[in-house]
């Protein structure tokens, strides 16, 4: 064998291993920044604004008109703002698909359900006062996507569905 073909074999073989690594490399890569984006979607309901506004919005008997909602005293008017914002930008990461939307069901689909069940008429009314169509539009799309899964998927109870779960 020539040492010409053997230095051929060894750089073709050096290129596929490199080329094998990197692609490695990069699904390393995209399967942790998915865990970061659950993890930074997970902690941005941590604050005491986002809890303030779900908290309040869970507890109303009735769906709001935007005149109710524009005279709350203003830590209940930040703290229902805060909570449209965060289901907002949470729509945005599961269109672009930066966060699963199974994973937003395991952890929000009741509070996102229940907050477009309560609130859809407010959002109308915003959007008609401020001539502006997308308002609150992925908020929307995220609580009607999430709302078609569980119609079509009817998930049971985490604690039924993995009782046998072994750590």
């Amino acid at each position: 064998m020539e040492l010409s073909l053997v230095f051929q074999i060894i750089s073709t073989t050096a290129v596929i291993l490199g080329i094998l690594f990197g692609i490695l490399n990069l699904r390393n890569f995209q399967a942790m920044r998915k865990r970061e984006a659950a993890i930074l979607m997970l902690n941005s309901f941590q604050t005491n604004e986002f809890i303030k506004g779900l908290l309040y919005v869970l507890d109303l008997d009735h769906n709001p008109t935007k005149e109710e909602i524009d005279h709350l005293p203003q830590d209940q008017y930040l703290a229902f703002y805060m909570l449209l914002g965060t289901w907002e930008r949470l729509g945005i990461l599961v269109f672009r698909r930066e966060i699963e939307i199974g994973m937003v069901e395991d952890a929000y689909s009741g509070p996102i359900m229940l907050s477009w069940s309560k609130l859809e008429n407010y959002v109308m009314e915003v959007r008609a006062a401020w001539n502006r169509e997308s308002a609150f539009e992925w908020f929307q799309w995220l609580a009607e996507r999430v709302h078609e899964r569980d119609k079509r998927i009817n998930p049971p109870p985490a604690y039924h569905l993995h009782k046998s779960w072994k750590p």
